[in-house]
């Protein structure tokens, strides 16, 4: 193992034992491609998860986050090209038909299925077609499945993205795997995205929905491509068992261990997806040290990580330090100008509210990379906090004019 303890492996959601998967084309999208994801535990697997905060959620996320509360579940299901959002009641009774079909063709019990939408919001799910895809998924599934699924649940990402880990407890192997998806739409809480966590770990519920909670705060609620945020974000954790005997008790060490693959992993998959952001040319990292607390950090990361001036001007390679100030001054948190420093890249382009001279070719050239970093220092406190985000190019805008 490395010096984290646990060392990055392939297979996705099916690195852990015990996990098949599968991904079909069944005409959501309507083009041929890939559009409904299926993925199974072989025994019962606790879950836990984390769900957006938009006042109106799609009928998944409403079914889905009863079901979590409960515990327990064997499988999920995720279709791609419609949201399901806004949908009515017939939406809820499509949600409830999805896990329905899941749970009879894999021979679960009722409630032991959880199912995922994205896409399109406001347009009736194609239940005939989905139903003939869980039937086909059901069929597909198997423990080399995960890319397929992986992709399977992309919109309008350009590839897909999954992780897996492994580290050695109480003498075995415990291994964990995720994909996750969302270019658009990406802002906290949660972001255009859905993402399945797998492991073989034997977790409790309440220990698991902490931990996942705790890496999402620092990974998938730290991004933000365009500010805004979307009614079907999903994350979810299921955790199986099946490497060691259930009722293990980690000690302090392995928790440590496990928590730690755990932030890696959250925190990878979050900054793929930004790097992902639709039509980003940019990744943008902003780091605010110096606060009074970090609260008030993380709230002044946010109001730069969103400004369309501050991403403009990166877009365009030539940043102004002003637009980065007067964003990190709208933040409602109250600053001195007089201890405030900016810092672009390996620039210090302002010190105590004053501007300084640079060489202003070297920046651009700088800029040219596609990454970027932006560090405030508000010179209040030891507060600390980061975000990431992109720059807003004009394909995005064409992108979004077009998308229906």
């Amino acid at each position: 193992m490395n010096a984290m303890g646990f060392e990055r492996i392939l297979g996705g959601v099916c690195a852990p034992q015990g996990f098949l998967a599968a991904g079909v084309a069944c005409g959501i999208k309507g083009d041929g491609r890939p559009d409904l994801a299926l993925v199974k535990s072989d025994r019962e697997a606790t879950v836990a998860g984390i769900f957006t905060t938009n006042a109106l959620p799609a009928a998944p996320v409403t079914l889905t986050s009863e079901r979590v509360r409960a515990g327990s579940a064997g499988a999920v299901v995720v279709s791609s090209g419609n949201a399901n959002a806004m949908t009515g009641e017939r939406g809820m009774a499509d949600a409830l038909a999805m896990a329905g079909e899941v749970e009879s063709t894999l021979g679960l019990a009722e409630g032991q299925a959880l199912v995922c939408s994205t896409g399109p919001i406001g347009v009736q799910l194609p239940m005939d077609k989905v139903v003939a895809g869980i039937s086909q998924a059901a069929g597909e599934l198997s423990p080399g499945g995960n890319t397929d699924a992986a992709k399977a649940i992309m919109t309008t990402d350009t590839y897909p993205k999954e992780l897996a880990v492994e580290m050695e407890i109480a003498g075995r192997v415990v291994r964990m795997g995720a994909m996750a998806k969302g270019a658009g739409m990406i802002h906290p809480n949660m972001a255009t995205m859905i993402s399945l966590i797998t492991t073989d770990m034997p977790l409790d519920h309440d220990t698991m929905q902490q931990w996942l909670c705790q890496a999402g705060e620092w990974s998938f609620n730290r991004i933000s491509v365009d500010g805004c945020q979307s009614t079907n974000d999903t994350v979810l954790m299921m955790a199986n068992g099946a490497a060691l005997p259930q009722g293990y008790t980690m000690t302090n060490e392995e928790a440590e261990l496990f928590f730690r693959a755990l932030c890696w992993l959250t925190a990878n998959l979050a900054m793929a997806l930004v790097k992902d952001g639709e039509g980003a040319t940019k990744l943008l990292r902003i780091v605010v040290n110096g606060a009074r607390d970090d609260a008030e950090a993380v709230v002044i990361a946010e109001s730069i990580a969103v400004s369309d001036l501050v991403k403009c001007s990166f877009f365009g390679g030539a940043p102004n330090w002003g637009r980065i100030a007067a964003a990190a001054g709208s933040a409602g948190v109250p600053l001195d100008p007089d201890s405030l420093d900016i810092y672009v890249g390996e620039y210090k382009l302002v010190s105590g509210g004053v501007p300084l001279e640079c060489d202003h070719d070297d920046l651009v050239r700088m800029l040219a990379r596609d990454e970027a970093e932006i560090t405030v220092d508000l010179g209040l406190g030891s507060g600390s906090a980061f975000y990431l985000t992109t720059d807003l190019s004009t394909e995005y805008v064409e992108i979004n004019a077009e998308f229906s």
